[in-house]
């Protein structure tokens, strides 16, 4: 997590302890624990929304993890938070073209983790993940 707009004043720094699987709810909710939100008045009671849909943020965090390049060493899926932005990025360049994400049938670099990310409640391994970002709200 980033002061401003820029890399150069870090405020906080976590680092995942857990594997992907036993650790990507606690870091689903610490992620959005750290974004911004606005509080919205309602008839009578006060409620907090965050600035980015809970859906996109889950959807993106688990692309990375599934859609990383594991041959590429010291690097791992990384989630940058900045006064203007959220940034999520992994090791290796996409298998689909950037332009194509949303017609493209599905494709994983990682097969195996992917049905076992389906297994446990993750992902679908149905290429929806993208679509669910766009039309979050």
């Amino acid at each position: 997590m980033y002061q401003g707009n820029s890399r150069l004043e870090t405020i906080k720094e976590f680092e995942l302890n857990k594997g992907y699987a036993s650790g990507f709810a606690g870091l689903i909710e610490f992620i959005n624990s750290q974004l911004p939100h606005n509080e919205v008045i309602g008839a009578a009671l006060r409620k907090s929304v965050l600035m980015y849909p809970e859906l996109a943020v889950r959807e993106l965090v688990a692309n990375a993890i599934i859609h990383q390049n594991l041959t590429i060493t010291g690097a791992g899926p990384m989630i940058e938070i900045f006064a203007n932005r959220l940034e999520i990025t992994n090791p290796g360049a996409p298998i689909v073209d950037v332009i194509r994400f949303l017609d493209t049938p599905p494709r994983s670099r990682n097969e195996l983790m992917a049905a076992f990310m389906r297994r446990i409640g993750i992902c679908e391994e149905r290429g929806s993940g993208i679509d669910k970002v766009v039309c979050s709200d």
